[in-house]
């Protein structure tokens, strides 16, 4: 659900954001429901307000990754905290290192604006040591309500910065290790750290303070951890591997003389058009299909091909290859040789190529049982 827009970038709140204020119910003795109105506003008041400090520091990795060019689609508010979506991850570990860093930054910038306001209310109350501002936490009153938000600022401070994937630590520690082992194995190392984290979280969460809340973080802790291990890894694979084998032939095109008709023998599907072996336009199906059902029958190709068609050469990368038909909304790109046409790279084709190369944890469990005693016994 989208609740506003901030500069253009969504803010939206998951479904799980509801159990936050379950939980409240659930742990209300915990947070002092026994002290009555007085504690019910400030603790949904408080919430709030720790949630705006997630939602703070959320924009502060946003707003770092649109300075570098990289595309913001949201922000989003989910139970266990907050996620800035993103296009991509920056590959460049400098540029991942900032990003990683604006978010802890924005909340020490709220926590250095908010210190002299604790320490004044502090003083109007008779504060004169630091144990006296501690045991106002969670107490709902002014001051109260200010120290409590300024520990829990620190808490995201601290808790963000810890070395585990994916947390900003983690970030932080795999671009640091980027510059030395390169990408692939600064992932691997980072998220084993973090995956090792998480387990002891699990474990803390369960047996002592027995608090599903940290149980949840450590399983989302696991969860994206695997998944960003996952795809660096498909990633580095189609950086690898090159169009030029994937690329179908396609009988070498259609001429922009022939008759549109044509263009349908072999099916409906998107054409490279081509002269003398060079692609100079691409005739797309569904343009073909409303031409030959709303026109006149005797057009050529040439009268409704796309002009300037944007063309990926044998040696491109996959991954440079899918970010083109991405960015541009193509569903096939041409691809040539020192300017000759060479095939078709399509969608289905990346598709093809994404599922043999990304991990599959159930695929050797598969395999096995297809070459166990079973097929033994067929045998």
């Amino acid at each position: 659900m989208t609740i506003g827009r901030v500069r253009g970038i969504d803010v939206r709140l998951h479904p799980t954001f509801g159990l936050v204020f379950l939980w409240v119910i659930i742990d209300w003795r915990r947070l002092g429901a026994g002290l009555g109105a007085a504690a019910v506003v400030f603790t949904l008041l408080l919430i709030l307000l720790v949630f705006a400090c997630v939602l703070l520091h959320e924009f502060g990795h946003a707003f770092m990754a649109r300075q570098h060019g990289i595309v913001v689609h949201d922000v989003s508010l989910s139970a266990i905290g907050g996620v800035a979506r993103m296009e991509e991850i920056p590959d460049d570990p400098r540029v991942e290192m900032l990003v990683a860093l604006a978010g802890p930054a924005a909340n020490l910038a709220f926590v250095t604006a908010l210190t002299p306001l604790v320490l004044l209310t502090g003083i109007a109350r008779g504060f004169s040591t630091l144990e006296e501002y501690a045991l106002t936490v969670f107490d709902p009153s002014l001051s109260g309500l200010l120290t409590t938000l300024l520990y829990a600022n620190v808490l995201i401070i601290v808790f963000n910065l810890l070395p585990a994937f994916p947390m900003d630590g983690g970030r932080i520690f795999r671009a640091a290790l980027s510059t030395v082992l390169g990408r692939d194995v600064a992932t691997r190392i980072a998220v084993l750290v973090g995956e090792a984290f998480a387990l002891v979280l699990l474990v803390f969460s369960l047996i002592v303070v027995q608090s599903v809340i940290l149980a949840l973080l450590a399983l989302f802790i696991m969860v994206v951890a695997y998944a960003e291990d996952r795809a660096v890894r498909v990633e580095s694979a189609m950086r690898r591997l090159r169009v030029g084998p994937f690329a179908l032939w396609d009988m070498g095109g259609i001429s922009p003389d022939q008759p549109l008709a044509n263009a349908l023998r072999g099916g409906p599907r998107d054409i490279a058009v081509t002269k003398d072996g060079r692609v100079i336009g691409m005739l797309w199906r569904n343009t073909l299909l409303v031409e030959l059902a709303q026109t006149a029958a005797g057009r050529t190709v040439g009268q409704v091909m796309e002009h300037d068609p944007i063309t990926v050469d044998i040696n491109t990368p996959i991954h440079d290859a899918q970010q083109v038909m991405r960015d541009e909304g193509r569903w096939a790109l041409p691809v040539t040789e020192a300017g000759m046409y060479r095939g078709m790279f399509t969608g289905d084709r990346f598709l093809h190529i994404y599922r043999q190369v990304a991990p599959d944890p159930l695929r050797a469990l598969r395999a096995a049982i297809e070459r166990g005693p079973l097929q033994q016994f067929r045998g």
